[in-house]
């Protein structure tokens, strides 16, 4: 609980004002930048921990740790920015290996898109409902739990054989293509 506040807070006070002034491909382009740097750092950051043997492994994460993740959740408030990515990376800084800072990610992301989700369903779900009826509410719900389950799966065994250093190539050929078409 303690990785999900900050994030919902922040959320729940600036999410107008972020829709109003930060969505554009410029924030988006910018972010994808920052988050590709960002990456490389953690990578080398562990990788150079691993191999002066300095790295400390953590089962799970104390309230430090859970705080500092949460934290850095606040920076995918941005347009561009990766809630996963983010929260797999403070999780290696806060000293989980690749597989636990994916679970943990995918586990408070759980959390988080379960509560914004909610926030919607609040404010416009009685319309969707009249749109879309019940049944293909709760089937959309189904087929994405299914499907986050298949992706924790793969995208642990990528992390695992790869590290994040593709995503962070991803991050710069998508920003590099979003600029190219300002």
């Amino acid at each position: 609980g303690i990785a999900f506040v900050p994030s919902a807070a922040l959320g729940y006070l600036f999410h107008d004002w972020i829709d109003a002034h930060l969505y554009s491909i410029d924030t988006v382009i910018v972010m994808l930048v920052l988050g590709a740097l960002l990456i490389f750092y953690a990578e080398y950051w562990y990788g150079r921990q691993l191999l002066a043997g300095t790295r400390v492994e953590r089962e799970e994460l104390n309230v430090a740790g859970a705080m500092w993740v949460g934290l850095l959740q606040c920076a995918a408030l941005l347009p561009g920015t990766s809630r996963p990515m983010m929260t797999i990376v403070a999780g290696y800084f806060a000293g989980l290996d690749p597989r636990r800072a994916t679970e943990f990610s995918f586990i408070l992301g759980f959390v988080t898109l379960s509560a914004a989700s909610l926030y919607k369903a609040l404010k416009g779900g009685a319309a969707m409902i009249d749109l879309f009826g019940w049944s293909d509410v709760l089937i959309g719900a189904a087929v994405a739990a299914v499907t986050a389950a298949a992706c924790l799966r793969l995208l642990v065994i990528c992390l695992m054989r790869y590290g994040l250093a593709p995503f962070a190539w991803y991050r710069l050929a998508l920003a590099a293509a979003l600029w190219s078409l300002t």
